[in-house]
């Protein structure tokens, strides 16, 4: 018997340490460790479905715009096209983006009064998207922090709920770099559970608070956490973005001709609206 409860003894210890090494190693985890979990996100190889935005000025006044998004995941670029579908004055208005592993990013805009697809410069990235508390350099980010424009640190760890959250904070990495964002730092809240962010608060170039992003819903799609709903709060203007995103499917097969600029000017692809939207 008192061997028994020896080996019983001995077995407590080896899961007690067992458990604080697994804790060790979670809260181990370096400022880069945490950005490259966030970057390393799986992603699902094409989707698509509609973003209903809702912008709201100080006084309470709402102006509600829709579009499809696509977007698509290959091994060295991810590519996103936007094309809006309402109001009639925005439709056919539309966005894409290549994010390019192996080279420089492109963006081009078409805006059908001038018929014409514009590729826009770099410089681009922290202006404001279409009205939207959005940058350009925020829709193309998905929720992620470019590992070659920031400079991270961690924050203090929070356990809330029994769930671990890491605090990411991060300051661009050159006065050029700041200059595209449009942003002096950010400070976010990420879910270790699933690397995404509960929220993201930046602070403009003069490092002024400016906006904070909030995480209202996420949805599991084909392996892929997707924010279907957050906001954007514009703190110097008092103004606000709500996103929603609805009807999002995995495609197993997006055809190779769409998200190319050459068709940009054709508007949303037929094949892929959707007419209950």
């Amino acid at each position: 018997m008192k061997y028994a409860y020896l080996w019983i003894n001995i077995s407590l210890l080896c899961l007690i340490l067992s458990v604080a090494k697994a804790s060790e190693s979670a809260t181990s985890l370096s400022a880069l460790d945490v950005a490259k979990n966030i970057v390393n996100r799986s992603a699902s190889k094409a989707r698509v479905g509609y973003m209903h935005f809702i912008m709201r000025n100080k006084s309470g006044s709402e102006r509600k715009r829709s579009a499809l998004l696509v977007h698509s995941q290959e091994p060295a670029k991810t590519k996103i096209g936007i094309y809006f579908t309402k109001p009639a004055g925005l439709q056919d208005t539309s966005f894409l983006s290549h994010d390019n592993s192996d080279s420089q990013d492109q963006n081009w805009l078409y805006l059908p009064a001038t018929d014409r697809v514009r590729k826009l410069p770099a410089s681009s990235r922290g202006d404001y998207f279409m009205g939207t508390d959005l940058s350009y350099g925020d829709i193309k980010d998905n929720f992620k922090f470019a590992l070659e424009d920031w400079n991270f640190s961690l924050g203090e760890q929070q356990i809330q709920n029994g769930k671990r959250y890491y605090i990411l904070q991060g300051t661009p990495q050159n006065a050029d770099i700041k200059q595209e964002l449009g942003y002096a730092s950010f400070t976010s809240k990420i879910d270790a559970d699933t690397w995404f962010p509960v929220n993201i608060r930046y602070t403009d170039i003069d490092n002024v608070p400016l906006k904070e992003v909030s995480i209202l819903a996420l949805d599991k799609i084909a392996g892929t956490w997707i924010a279907t709903h957050f906001s954007v709060f514009n703190s110097q203007l008092s103004h606000q973005t709500e996103i929603v995103l609805s009807d999002m499917q995995y495609l197993a097969n997006l055809p190779g001709n769409l998200l190319t600029a050459d068709e940009l000017a054709y508007g949303a692809p037929l094949m892929l609206l959707n007419e209950g939207e």
